[in-house]
């Protein structure tokens, strides 16, 4: 089916089957790697898509969007084993593997995730514009590191160790994505947060 019949096409409720947001993402990242991020229009993107422009902003919104989609499945996974770690496995263990398995990433998701992060950190305003989603993160370490704690989640304590989590690791992807070629962000990841875990508690 052509983009112009997809458009005209009477549409069932909810989102086009044939519509993969990761894969759009992805085309859309590379476009801008190769032909610059500010250059280039939302229309243009829809075109390499194969998609019209209405089903385009359906899925993202606007350009940062494009730059930005994917985070909330790795918040997720981080959630899901912080909230269902045993409580005798230690705090920075159950951190660390929720971050290498938040980061479990398919040769086109690691490739995603480098064109998104080596965009962010050319682009300054684009980190900006993620700082609510960088927030999900952060929330989900301090609720987890409160419970270890036997602390509220809006302690100092918690907020800060969080904050310090959270702000490491995104600092160590943007690092990852710009000083190396290894596919293996996790291991990044993993790294800077025993910089940051020295006083933790088990």
């Amino acid at each position: 089916m052509s983009s112009l019949e997809a458009e005209t096409t009477p549409r069932r409720r909810g989102r086009p089957a044939d519509v993969d947001p990761d894969r759009v993402a992805l085309l859309a990242l590379r476009h801008f790697a190769e032909h610059g991020y500010d250059t280039t229009t939302m229309d243009e993107i829809a075109a390499i898509a194969g998609i019209g422009r209405r089903t385009l902003f359906r899925y993202f919104p606007s350009k940062p969007d494009l730059v930005w989609g994917g985070l909330e499945p790795v918040v997720g996974r981080m959630r899901g084993v912080l909230e269902t770690a045993p409580p005798d496995e230690s705090a920075r263990d159950v951190i660390a593997r929720a971050m290498a398995e938040s980061l479990d990433l398919d040769a086109e998701h690691i490739e995603a995730t480098r064109l998104r992060l080596r965009l962010m950190a050319s682009d300054p305003t684009l980190i900006g514009f993620g700082v609510t989603r960088l927030g999900a993160n952060r929330d989900i370490l301090a609720e987890f590191i409160a419970r270890r704690l036997g602390v509220p989640s809006d302690s100092l304590r918690a907020q800060v160790l969080a904050d310090a989590i959270s702000s490491a690791n995104f600092s160590a992807l943007l690092w990852w994505a710009t000083r190396t070629t290894d596919d293996d962000p996790a291991a990044t990841a993993v790294a800077a947060l025993d910089e940051v875990l020295r006083g933790l508690p088990d």
